[in-house]
């Protein structure tokens, strides 16, 4: 008869009050980041924050701005974009604790804190870009500018142009009157109380139309409103179609990934915003006495022949999007010897490119008036003869896109080239036919290439710490929401802060 030996073990409670005792020098040495982001932020000029308050001999002590400072960024870089989950976390976390002095802000503290310090956060982002040219992080040889869309605040279902909101704000009337008439002739007392809430809801949703249709009617130069946020507008957001939100508008200098330049905008299309940004970046670089002259790599959304002849004295690095207008030589043949020939093959999905390469189905994606397109793609394009023509300066990739119903129809689809090469032409364009020769050339496909480091940064600001939307509204208040992100990104920077796990931070 064998005999079983039962093991004991620790029965620890979790109900039990505990004291736990945290020794900060232990936790935070002075080479963390932690202690480092503090006594940074302790370094800059916060005196604008003082001029709000006249608590000097009588009201009660303000909240301290270093402290509200350094916890706000750290959340950031954490990925936490919300007050409240903010207030939530001071009481469980260690870190926060250290920064905040053991204290607990409250969400609706913090919120009056932005409201009322807007203009000295606003103007904490150009300290930290001095920093960055003070320790020679910042060189601004090579400044890389892009715009993103970030999500308001905002229903989609709320936006509207003036004849829309007309249509539904006579829709709402029709409801209420009918809802009205059944509130009125209802005899059971719950019933009545239901179609009375429920005409209530109408009123409410007429009024924001009402407000609405007079917003539009007082400034003729805005296409539609947003009824709940009035300053936002449709945007688009890279491959996803159109959100609801504003525009970000960075500038990054390549050397440090810093961001030099930062605004947001309600209006549609980056064009409009080229020449106040590298106005903004040569006042910047005037400030600080740098003498190298930048050379401004923008996407291909601020291009316009108006741009390039009003940054004729810039160095700019800026290709076009329309397409590449071709010489016709009269026949469908000769046209076709002009163009790029990609031949389908059913039997494996695939296009085969001129120089014999599959370009594979990747996805099926749905664009302008709601038509489907199969994209088919080819990677590892960079040193084939035909890169120069085949695809832009930037892209090491090539896609076709093929509308699904065509798909058994094509073929051969026929491309039209990319600049170089003594195929295209640009008729009253001498400009953009000037830069696509200055991107064609080795030099100037190098200098480009510098330019992604932008989408790095947006990258890192709206997916890696969730700033993909603003949770503020008005353009007033996420102006400042964005400013603190950029303010984040350029200390995290500046500290040599990577973010590794989302649940235990370590240094770089």
């Amino acid at each position: 008869m064998s005999w079983w030996i039962m093991a004991r073990f620790q029965e620890p409670d979790s109900d039990q009050s505990q004291i736990v005792v945290l020794n900060f020098d232990e936790l935070f040495p002075p080479e963390h980041f932690v202690p480092r982001l503090l006594n940074t932020i302790r370094e800059l000029d916060l005196s604008a924050f003082d001029g709000s308050y006249e608590n000097d001999r009588t009201g009660r002590p303000a909240l301290p701005p270093d402290r509200v400072l350094a916890v706000l960024i750290y959340s950031l870089l954490n990925g936490n974009i919300s007050m409240r989950n903010l207030e939530r976390e001071m009481r469980q976390k260690a870190d926060l604790m250290y920064l905040s002095g053991g204290a607990v802000f409250d969400h609706s503290s913090l919120s009056r804190f932005r409201t009322r310090h807007a203009d000295a956060i606003q103007s904490l982002f150009s300290q930290t870009v001095f920093l960055g040219i003070e320790g020679g992080f910042i060189n601004l040889e090579h400044v890389a500018i892009d715009g993103t869309g970030i999500k308001a605040s905002a229903s989609r279902n709320a936006i509207g142009t003036r004849e829309e909101l007309e249509r539904r704000y006579l829709a709402v009337q029709q409801a209420c009157e009918k809802r009205h008439r059944q509130w009125m002739e209802s005899e059971d007392e719950s019933e009545e109380s239901e179609q009375l809430e429920r005409l209530e809801k109408l009123e409410q949703q007429e009024e924001r139309l009402a407000k609405g249709f007079e917003f539009l009617k007082d400034k003729p130069s805005r296409k539609r409103v947003h009824l709940t946020d009035p300053d936002a507008d449709w945007h688009r957001n890279g491959q996803k179609g159109l959100i609801v939100g504003y525009s970000a508008q960075n500038a990054v200098d390549t050397s440090s990934g810093m961001i030099v330049h930062q605004t947001v905008v309600t209006q549609q299309g980056d064009s409009r915003h080229a020449m106040e940004i590298v106005e903004a970046i040569e006042d910047l670089r005037a400030q600080a006495e740098i003498e190298c002259r930048p050379k401004y790599l923008l996407d291909a959304g601020y291009s316009s022949e108006d741009n390039l002849r009003a940054l004729s004295q810039y160095d700019l690095f800026m290709p076009d999007r329309e397409k590449v207008h071709l010489e016709r030589l009269g026949s469908e043949a000769a046209t076709s010897e002009d163009m790029l020939r990609f031949e389908y093959q059913p039997e494996e999905d695939a296009f085969i490119c001129p120089e014999g390469e599959r370009l594979f189905f990747q996805k099926e994606q749905t664009f302008a008036r709601n038509v489907p397109y199969r994209l088919y793609r080819r990677t590892g394009c960079r040193g084939c003869p035909l890169n120069d023509a085949c695809t832009s300066p930037t892209r090491n990739q090539k896609v076709i896109a093929v509308a699904a119903d065509q798909l058994s129809k094509s073929r051969v689809k026929y491309v039209e080239p990319f600049g170089g090469g003594g195929r295209t032409r640009s008729t009253g364009k001498p400009l953009t036919l000037e830069m696509r020769t200055k991107l064609s050339a080795p030099e100037g496909r190098a200098t480009y290439r510098k330019r992604n480091i932008v989408e790095g940064v947006f990258a890192a600001m709206k997916h890696a710490r969730g700033g993909d939307r603003f949770l503020r509204r008005t353009l007033e208040r996420v102006a400042v929401e964005w400013a603190e992100r950029c303010i984040a990104h350029n200390l995290a920077r500046l500290l040599g802060y990577t973010r590794l796990d989302p649940l235990s931070p370590k240094l770089s």
